[in-house]
């Protein structure tokens, strides 16, 4: 038996079928291209298989759905979903029933697994989820960090366009991951995720070019919470679903993450404010035990118009009224702070504080009701190192305590986004990436970062905010080998409703004037988001829009690039003048100038590590 379910404008085409042994296959098309090819569906309880020998009790009937809603921060501020739904019903050898929900759109499938029947609790044993790619091509995918010790942080190198089905030496291959099939660009993660389900992964080894789906690894957050899910039936379970794209700078529009998410639980957005923010651990990792320090980064954010400053770990060794006097100082500054905190409980060993106080409800609700009390906008929390479902549930009862409090959440140490910016907008950002705080870890990070920047775009930062905290003109460890204008276009670049600005006062004030403004102007938020060019490891560039006024920012991997022209009829009539900011003639420096607006826009040659940002100034 085979269905076929097709997207709004035929764009995406998913064939559904179960054949004679009883098993669930599906293909995927895109404009009549074959990308995905005999991937398996199916799911495993401790009490009943839907694996094979599966009956059909309902096929599935095609619906269109058609939603906008808005979005108090990210790529853009109103989304737009048109999708095509189905359900296909089976059951399993023992009578137990599957249900299969399928989304199509012209830029994605999605699917997931529902258990509508029965009482009692189940446990969800194995998934038989597979990603089969039709033909050769290449990916760019995440290994699992190591669990020694604390767990995965999503913080590791991507693979550079290896050929697909490469296997990696870690556990795991972590969401999301891109793929360049048959001249299509894909993105593979999942969306929905709550606290009945765990996270996933994609096995290490694939099945020549086929992925399967892989639980968490019984040793996160020391070995906290079980690697197994198990809930209550009914149970559904989130979201797997493939982005796809005709290039790869189309595929960094996608919002897909959003639209499988639930609907904002808050109706009262008006405390949720993206916004800049200073930064003093990078700089100075002291700087938080250090009120004098703390000022210094709170005036360099009134200065600049940046709407917060970071207190970061280990504040607490100043009393309550100490910090209630920094907020005031704030305060006269136009400026809110925000506090870090450990999430530990079991799930971690760090001995940074505050710790102890975000695992425990009642304690947490305590602190959070506390420092809002004091007029903190929100809340750092830290070091979570695990994707079972304890640890989802960790996240999500943050959550909903810090909503209640109105304090808004920046997650660190953390799992990737799954939607949960749009069910709880106070979640502002999400660390999982190895940013800018690996210039202080790690030796090579500096020649890694001119390639492994240009990934990112394509790959963690299609689903959802990402705290790279950007913007460093300062050296660490080794001397920087990107620009001065790749730094400064990685604030456009990178999507984060919180963008955190890493460097110290001294290293901005030394700036050039034109560099200021930018970091000034630059919003942390935007009503549009358009993909330009480029593809991961070697370039991006990018228009996003806030109001009325369109950005455009670029940066360069490791191989020079000539200038180019790029038409911008996407962008609607242009007019007024391009204030561009390229690479001058050494790191440190900037070129300036102004360019008259029209339908085509000439982007700079680019260095290797080199970048650009340009802002419309109106007439």
């Amino acid at each position: 038996m085979l269905w076929t379910v097709k997207s709004p404008e035929g764009a995406v085409e998913l064939d559904v079928s179960l054949d004679d042994r009883g098993r669930i296959f599906y293909d995927v098309r895109r404009h009549g291209v074959v990308l995905l090819q005999r991937s398996r569906l199916g799911v495993e309880r401790q009490d009943a298989s839907f694996h094979n020998g599966l009956t059909l009790v309902a096929e599935p009937v095609a619906a269109a759905r058609d939603e906008s809603y808005p979005a108090a921060h990210g790529k853009r501020s109103v989304l737009r979903e048109r999708s095509t739904t189905a359900t296909l019903s089976v059951r399993g050898r023992n009578g137990a029933r599957l249900d299969l929900d399928f989304r199509v759109l012209d830029d994605a499938v999605a699917f997931r697994y529902r258990f509508p029947e029965g009482s009692g609790t189940a446990t969800v044993t194995r998934e038989l989820t597979t990603f089969a790619f039709a033909a050769d091509g290449r990916a760019w995918a995440q290994p699992t960090s190591p669990s020694d010790g604390g767990g995965p942080a999503h913080e590791n190198l991507y693979t550079d366009g290896v050929p697909i089905g490469t296997p990696t030496g870690a556990r795991s291959y972590d969401l999301p991951a891109t793929f360049e099939v048959n001249g299509q660009w894909l993105l593979v993660s999942e969306a929905g995720l709550d606290e009945t389900f765990h996270g996933t992964r994609l096995a290490p080894v694939p099945a020549g070019r086929e992925y399967g789906v892989l639980g968490p690894d019984p040793e996160e957050g020391l070995g906290h919470g079980d690697a197994l899910a198990t809930s209550a039936l009914p149970w559904t379970l989130p979201w797997r679903f493939v982005a796809i794209a005709d290039t790869a700078a189309e595929l960094v529009e996608s919002t897909i993450v959003w639209h499988l998410a639930e609907p904002s639980t808050i109706t009262d957005t008006s405390w949720i404010r993206p916004g800049r923010v200073s930064w003093s651990w990078w700089s100075e990792n002291a700087s938080p035990r250090d009120l004098d320090a703390l000022r210094r980064f709170v005036d360099l954010a009134g200065e600049m118009g940046w709407e917060y400053s970071l207190v970061d770990a280990n504040w607490t060794v100043h009393s309550e009224q100490e910090i209630r006097d920094l907020v005031r100082y704030a305060a006269e500054r136009d400026v809110r702070l925000f506090l870090w905190y450990n999430s530990a409980g079991p799930n971690n060993a760090s001995t940074e504080g505050p710790r102890d106080l975000m695992h425990l409800p009642e304690a947490r609700r305590a602190e959070l009701a506390r420092i809002a009390g004091w007029g903190i906008a929100g809340i750092k929390v830290d070091f979570f190192h695990s994707d079972k479902q304890a640890g989802i549930a960790h996240y999500l009862g943050i959550l909903r305590d810090a909503a209640e409090a109105r304090l808004m959440v920046n997650f660190h140490g953390s799992t990737v986004p799954r939607g949960w910016e749009r069910t709880w907008p106070h979640l502002m950002t999400l660390e999982a990436v190895r940013g800018a705080e690996w210039y202080l870890f790690g030796p090579s990070f500096a020649e890694e970062a001119v390639w492994h920047n240009t990934v990112l775009p394509f790959t963690r930062n299609v689903i959802g905010p990402m705290d790279y905290t950007p913007v460093t003109f300062g050296d660490a460890l080794r001397p920087r080998r990107t620009t001065a204008a790749h730094e400064l276009a990685l604030a456009m670049v990178y999507e984060s409703g919180l963008l955190h600005f890493a460097d110290s006062p001294e290293s901005y004030r030394a700036q050039a004037a034109e560099v200021r403004e930018v970091l000034r102007a630059v919003p942390a938020a935007w009503d549009d988001t358009v993909g330009l060019a480029g593809e991961p490891g070697d370039h991006v560039v990018l228009a996003r829009r806030t109001g009325g006024t369109w950005w455009l920012a670029g940066i360069n991997g490791p191989v020079a690039r000539p200038a180019v022209t790029l038409g911008l009829g996407r962008l609607g009539p242009l007019s007024g003048t391009w204030r561009l900011v390229a690479d001058g003639a050494a790191r440190d420096e900037v070129a300036v100038s102004d360019v008259a607006a029209g339908e085509a826009f000439r982007v700079p040659a680019m260095p290797p590590g080199g970048g650009f940002v340009a802002r419309l100034l109106p007439r």
